[in-house]
């Protein structure tokens, strides 16, 4: 294992240095009371060794503190603290505002022109992983389909460069949505049943 940095010089490498120190802040980062320990291995889905560890190592580095002893002890972070006003703070705030931002950024780009669109697949089931596409599927008039499916996909180029995430847009006609309901197209069932829509209509009611 090679030789840690300096803290002083690099706090984020510590800050940063598990996993579940991730978990741990983002649990705790809501909770200006603080919280036991179990409950927040549970708020950060971990185990409570692995709690317990995380804790020791980020009350080592001063970014949480510990109030009370025994059965009432609670943890939360040092507000304090300089790293976790300017950093940390705002790093989680940005993280938290990023599926908004980037469902916004798909209303803008493409709701004018789209009836419904609908998010599916991993990214609905929340199952993504880095490298899985977002699903989209987008429904219009039968006149606007061509030019609503190139818009889509120049849209998507300038997507994956600005959030590093592959858009994978599909682009139905009105009919052509409907007709795939009638006859129970197994894909169009699978974006109805767990699909998040971005507009105002939806697709349920676009196609029944």
């Amino acid at each position: 294992m090679g030789k840690k940095k300096a803290f002083i010089s690099y706090p984020l490498d510590w800050v940063f240095s598990a996993p579940s120190h991730v978990s741990l802040l983002r649990a705790l980062k809501d909770s200006a009371e603080g919280m036991s320990g179990r409950a927040a291995a549970r708020a950060a889905g971990i185990n409570h060794q692995a709690c317990r560890q995380a804790l020791d190592r980020l009350e080592g580095i001063g970014i949480i503190v510990r109030q009370g002893s025994g059965h009432t002890q609670l943890v939360r972070l040092n507000l304090d603290h300089a790293l976790v006003k300017d950093a940390l703070l705002p790093l989680f705030r940005a993280e938290k505002e990023f599926q908004a931002t980037l469902r916004d950024s798909i209303k803008h780009s493409l709701g004018k022109a789209a009836r419904t669109a609908t998010i599916f697949g991993s990214a609905a089931r929340k199952e993504d992983r880095p490298g899985s596409d977002l699903d989209l599927l987008l429904v219009t008039d039968a006149a606007t389909k061509a030019s609503l499916s190139d818009k889509a996909l120049e849209f998507g180029r300038g997507f994956t460069k600005k959030y590093g995430i592959r858009l994978s847009p599909i682009t139905y006609s009105t009919s052509e949505a409907k007709a795939k309901y009638r006859n129970g197209d197994p894909l169009l069932k699978n974006i109805l049943s767990h699909g998040i829509d971005l507009l105002g209509e939806k697709l349920k009611d676009v196609v029944r």
